[in-house]
């Protein structure tokens, strides 16, 4: 009896270690939503394209499969994600999600000359 529950104890000692944490590699579509001063929402189709190394990812992040742009400065820590996409002639886009029941979701600031606005982001795995 002594000896199983030491198995026991060790088996469950060592199950954390082994936890395998979710990749973030895959295709990601969803919405960016974005809400004006004057209480108007306007929501866009967005895709990620998704590769996840360890902490660094890379990709692509755009409105469709036709229109991407590579993903710069990815980065995973734990359940927190961001990163940054350049679209040619338009805005820096700085995404900062998390991973919350398979869906990744947070917030995204675009900046061009000087004006900015953000935008919220809700993208779940495609199927």
């Amino acid at each position: 009896m002594k000896t199983l529950a030491t198995i026991a104890l060790f088996l469950l000692t060592i199950a954390p270690a082994h936890a395998q944490k979710p990749s973030l590699t895959g295709k990601w579509t969803g919405t960016l939503t974005r809400t004006a001063p004057d209480g108007r929402s306007q929501s866009i189709d967005f895709m990620f394209v998704l590769t996840q190394k360890e902490k660094v990812l890379t990709g692509t992040a755009g409105p469709n499969a036709d229109r991407q742009w590579p993903i710069e400065k990815g980065t995973v820590e734990g359940t927190k994600v961001k990163f940054q996409v350049q679209q040619p002639d338009g805005p820096l886009r700085t995404f900062t999600l998390a991973l919350i029941e398979d869906r990744l979701q947070g917030e995204m600031l675009a900046e061009l000359n000087g004006q900015s606005f953000t935008t919220k982001v809700d993208l779940g795995r495609a199927k």
